[in-house]
């Protein structure tokens, strides 16, 4: 499509681009935001730089894509709960540094994330996304047909038994409580903290049950058929002797590693990232230790993960609200 009120320039062929001519924060027709989600629609993630966003615009260009939500673990803005704080410091990796899409632990993840980085460490931080599409048209035929046929198990708990996440929220709650002049909780004997490990292990479990997705998706707003597996949150192809399921699994995490689907991007202060959570995974460089590097993130609208029998023609072009122009 021609862009009237924003410059659109891609940085690759399968994924990225660069948007400019644009003040967010002086945003005077409604245009504006549709252009920018057609170009996210049409290139999986857009950047900004320059945009010393006020929390009132950063909320007016996220609502352009769905309802915002609060996020299960991170901190909010005050008085903005929807504008979450994400920041790292020290060595300890925030283990957002692996590829994956977002809560596919979810049955409806978010549709649209967004990142305004406002603190950067002296160098490094970047962070890289690759377009799942690119990767699901490049696999072949024969292993598109098999991936077509299955689907995958996403789960939550596992991922955090896989990390030892339970005794580190522990920890972190301590050190909050220490930091904010409560008093330290009790020191607890290796029984007393299995147990209280265990219970924290169970309430998750009966909170966040395991969810099914097709391996394969078509994209809610293009159509256009994307691998849907991400090494954090997918646990299992089902259908699959285990063995079998996880050697697939690890060769399409392998496979996605490709340069030819990435797109890698420089922050700088003020710097923003919106990408189509369902299009797309990313992985957060961890290269910046011990230094400081924090942003504030939306994550807006949500999606039904599933697969139709037949892809979109190429007539049919994202709509302004988020769906195919000529959906009802």
């Amino acid at each position: 499509m021609k862009f009237r009120h924003i410059q659109v320039d891609p940085i690759t062929p399968s994924i990225g681009a660069y948007l400019s001519g644009v003040d967010l924060n002086n945003v005077r027709s409604e245009d504006v935001y549709e252009e920018i989600q057609q170009a996210l629609w049409q290139h999986g993630v857009v950047f900004l730089r320059g945009q010393a966003l006020k929390p009132q615009n950063y909320l007016r260009l996220g609502q352009k894509f769905g309802e915002m939500e609060e996020h299960e673990f991170f901190p909010h803005l005050q008085d903005f709960p929807q504008i979450q704080l994400i920041a790292n410091e020290g060595h300890d990796a925030p283990e957002t540094d692996r590829w994956h899409t977002d809560v596919t632990f979810r049955k409806q993840p978010n549709l649209v994330s967004m990142l305004r980085i406002t603190d950067m460490p002296p160098a490094g931080g970047d962070t890289m996304w690759m377009s799942a599409g690119a990767a699901f048209d490049a696999l072949g035929a024969p292993l598109q047909q098999l991936l077509l046929s299955l689907q995958a198990e996403h789960d939550l708990p596992w991922h955090f038994r896989r990390i030892n996440a339970y005794e580190r929220l522990a920890q972190q709650q301590a050190d909050a409580a220490m930091k904010g002049g409560h008093p330290a909780p009790p020191v607890l004997s290796a029984e007393a903290l299995a147990a209280a490990l265990a219970g924290r292990e169970a309430k998750m479990i009966l909170d966040n049950p395991s969810t099914v997705h097709p391996a394969v998706i078509s994209h809610p707003v293009t159509g256009r058929r994307t691998l849907f597996v991400n090494s954090i949150w997918t646990k299992r192809l089902l259908g699959l002797h285990l063995d079998l399921s996880e050697s697939l699994l690890h060769m399409l995490f392998e496979w996605i590693k490709k340069p030819e689907f990435m797109v890698r991007f420089r922050w700088e202060k003020d710097s923003i990232a919106i990408w189509d959570n369902a299009a797309t995974q990313h992985y957060a460089v961890f290269d910046y230790a011990p230094h400081y590097r924090a942003g504030q993130r939306l994550t807006c609208g949500r999606f039904t993960p599933t697969l139709q029998a037949v892809t979109s023609p190429k007539r049919k072009r994202p709509g302004p609200t988020g769906r195919r122009a000529d959906a009802p």
